[in-house]
């Protein structure tokens, strides 16, 4: 008989289930193989799925799985497990859910969450990225020309100065594609709504735009947060999709919190070996 795990489906860095990025999370899937949960991500048709542990206090083993396998991780995916322990329904006999908690990853690392008013803000290693002149490669892919460009082990970054040409941005995917890096990222100052604004494409690794992308301000906030002159950071994607990230600047980490909104709540009957 084929074991089953909860299902829950939660939509981040937004509150209505059209916009964000939604993300799967597994929890109670205890005893089921890397290839069991490999599998499971292919029946959802869905980038990657967030599998909770049993936790122990505070803590929760987090890991994650795409349809190749065991991944190191999504900052969406993140939030979306966060959201599960954190915004619970109270169980009957049962306090409530904690304010808090600390994810430890497959490779060692951990995440601090924590619940911030309407948002869940969670601590994540700054990914420290370099100037690099690929502004014509740039300009050519992503149909605009950069101020200046930038690389870190996630993608490339282009600097614009107008808000607007990011939102008309039309790359060239192939081009995009083409990068020895998985993404681009297109980022500029904001305007009276947010601090900057950012778009994501990779079309590499099969998403041609990100719908709301952590991992990248990983990345940009720093840049931001000096040329701007203040740690706290407001981005707003300006994706189809659209998605709103409050960061801080805190050193060597980056702290991206988000709303969310759990969208499915129910069960999955896992495969059989």
């Amino acid at each position: 008989m084929a074991s089953k795990a909860n299902l829950f489906q939660v939509v981040t860095f937004a509150t209505d289930a059209r916009h964000g990025n939604p993300a799967f999370v597994l929890s109670g899937a205890r005893d089921a193989s890397d290839q069991v949960l490999t599998t499971a991500c292919a029946i959802l048709r869905t980038d990657i799925v967030a599998v909770l542990g049993e936790p122990s206090g505070l803590d929760t083993p987090l890991r994650f799985f795409t349809t190749a396998g065991p991944h190191a991780g999504a900052g969406h995916a993140t939030l979306a497990a966060a959201h599960v322990v954190l915004r619970a329904e109270p169980a009957a006999g049962k306090g409530p859910p904690p304010r808090s908690v600390i994810f430890h990853l497959a490779n060692g690392d951990s995440r601090a969450a924590h619940i911030e008013g309407n948002r869940i803000s969670i601590d994540f290693p700054v990914m420290p990225g370099s100037r690099i002149d690929r502004v014509e490669e740039m300009a050519a892919a992503l149909g605009a020309r950069p101020l200046e460009t930038w690389v870190a082990p996630f993608g490339y970054v282009a600097i614009f100065e107008d808000p607007a040409v990011i939102a008309r941005l039309r790359p060239d995917l192939a081009r995009v594609s083409a990068f020895d890096r998985n993404a681009v990222i297109a980022t500029a100052p904001g305007d009276s709504e947010s601090d900057i604004v950012i778009r994501v494409f990779a079309p590499k690794v099969g998403l041609p735009e990100d719908p709301v992308c952590g991992t990248a301000h990983r990345i940009i906030v720093p840049y931001w947060a000096e040329r701007r002159g203040k740690k706290r950071i407001h981005s707003r994607h300006l994706s189809p999709r659209g998605g709103d990230l409050w960061c801080e600047d805190k050193g060597e980490l980056v702290a991206i919190a988000g709303e969310s909104s759990l969208v499915i709540d129910g069960t999955i009957r896992l495969p059989d070996e």
